[in-house]
């Protein structure tokens, strides 16, 4: 592949290229329009529909001899547009077109010989046979000949300017949609190749832009995008191998199990002692409770089994491919199934139990563990009411985990206080059922990272048996309930963790 893409780079072009073609077109059409305007100029000039600049002064030229001589100066012997007046020898005005400011500046600018006019415009100076002085006021411009585009439209070199910088505004707009166009769509394949492989939809075939810096990042991406596959099939593999060891462990320690309760139950049928039939009460409960923990962990392995195999036929179906017409829906299906799992694994049909018949079972819970661990334990239970709804296995493996890790943590020869109780926390009632241990308490970091899966908490609170798993599994399973984990420590010593499960009406 890498010798093809380095064949296929060598017939793209680069981006400098790119810029000189659009620097070449931009300056050549600029050039284009401005040769026209000029060009549009000069056939009017030719034409004879362009007055030249000093077409004033030729015609007062023309007309001098008439000015001077004429008996009285009239708008006849001046051009259309100039202005003029006629003065006394002495400076006094006798008649003209001049306003009566401008009448004064002639005057001042003939005697001081100055034939630059304020402002705009010339002066031209005659001196008549009768003696007056005549002043003219003329302008250097052109000017169209047809009097109706000389009202209508500016001066044609004005005009030309104007019309130039319209064309040439319209060329850079035009030019630079064309190469933004281009350009784009040149990106676009590079943002889609992104796009797919943040999305993990690895199952495309490889495009290549005709830039020669675009195509390198695509072979970047697509190495990338082989080296995720790659990657994320061997994490696949690896989950389906431990899910197929952990089911083959779940159902060899049914063989076990099938024997410890057998013979309980032998047992059950003989003569014995209260305190012997206590214990194996004990035991026959317990391996209830292990054997409900299996069913359960064999339903959640068949669901990953049966979604992985829909998955499976999926990629069949498609020949290991998506077209592009059903990636949205594939993608909304791994939605709905992840979705379909995660209401399973949280119980969303879950019993409703009272509080009270609850409590009884999360006491009953403790004082096997507590008999089972030799770990005395205190009781404390106050009136109780309402029902709560809840996932009953999932909140007693969240309960065992929390009297399993006060245990842990307690000294020697402590004991553990469980207490259940209502409390009201942010406008919502729950039930509190805690779990207090005579140890050293949860150190500042415990405090900010004992739920974190794997945390294993600081040397002081530190068990051989504890690998960082039983407060991480208990507030998943109580947060899936609605409910709420606190991690505190005692008024006085110790570590105390409360499950907090709300009252339902």
């Amino acid at each position: 592949m890498g010798d093809w893409v380095s064949v296929e780079m060598k017939n793209n072009i680069t981006i400098t290229v790119v810029f000189l073609r659009f620097v070449i077109i931009y300056t050549v059409g600029a050039l284009f329009w401005l040769f026209a305007a000029v060009m549009i100029y000069f056939v009017l000039d030719a034409a004879g529909e362009v007055l030249p600049a000093n077409h004033m002064e030729a015609q007062l030229n023309a007309s001098a001899d008439e000015i001077q001589s004429v008996s009285k100066v009239t708008d006849e012997q001046i051009p259309a547009e100039c202005m003029y007046g006629v003065y006394e020898r002495t400076g006094d005005w006798l008649y003209g077109t001049f306003s009566s400011e401008e009448s004064g500046q002639a005057w001042a600018s003939y005697e001081e010989n100055d034939i630059y006019a304020q402002g705009k415009g010339y002066y031209r100076f005659f001196v008549r046979d009768a003696g007056e002085i005549c002043i003219v006021k003329y302008k250097i411009e052109t000017r169209f000949r047809n009097e109706y585009l000389d009202k209508l439209l500016p001066r044609p070199d004005l005009l030309m300017v104007v019309s130039f910088a319209a064309m040439f505004l319209l060329h850079t707009v035009l030019v630079s949609r064309y190469f933004g166009k281009y350009m784009r769509a040149r990106l676009r394949i590079l943002l889609e190749v992104a796009e797919k492989i943040r999305n993990q939809d690895l199952e495309f075939a490889e495009e290549h832009s005709g830039l020669r810096e675009v195509n390198e990042i695509l072979s970047s991406l697509y190495q990338m995008k082989k080296a995720l596959k790659e990657s994320l099939y061997r994490q696949w593999d690896v989950e389906k191998s431990r899910d197929e060891q952990i089911a083959a462990l779940a159902h060899d320690i049914k063989t076990p199990l099938t024997v410890i309760r057998g013979n309980a139950e032998l047992l059950a049928e003989g003569e014995l002692a209260e305190d012997e039939q206590e214990y194996n009460r004990d035991i026959l409960s317990s391996a209830a409770v292990m054997e409900n923990y299996l069913q359960s962990l064999n339903e959640l392995l068949m669901a990953d089994r049966e979604r992985a195999s829909g998955e499976e036929g999926d990629a069949g179906e498609n020949d290991i491919r998506r077209d592009n017409a059903g990636e949205d829906d594939d993608r909304e299906k791994d939605i709905r199934r992840d979705d379909d799992r995660e209401k399973e694994i949280a119980g969303i049909a879950a019993d409703m139990v009272s509080c009270m018949e609850f409590a009884d079972k999360l006491i009953e819970q403790a004082r096997l563990l507590s008999s089972a661990r030799q770990c005395p334990a205190a009781f404390q239970r106050n009136d109780l009411h309402g029902k709560i709804q809840c996932n009953e296995t999932q909140i007693l493996r969240a309960w065992s985990n929390i009297l399993g890790n006060a245990m842990d943590y307690g000294p020697e020869n402590g004991r553990i206080q469980i207490s259940l109780k209502m409390r009201k926390d942010e406008g919502k009632e729950y039930l509190a059922a805690a779990a207090a241990d005579e140890g050293p308490g949860f150190s500042r970091q415990d405090l900010m990272h004992a739920t974190e899966q794997f945390y294993q908490g600081d040397r002081s609170r530190n068990s051989k048996t504890h690998y960082g798993i039983g407060l991480h599994t208990a507030e998943k399973f109580v947060k899936r309930q609605g409910g709420k984990l606190v991690i505190e420590n005692g008024e006085a010593t110790g570590a105390r963790v409360t499950m907090l499960l709300e009252v339902r009406s």
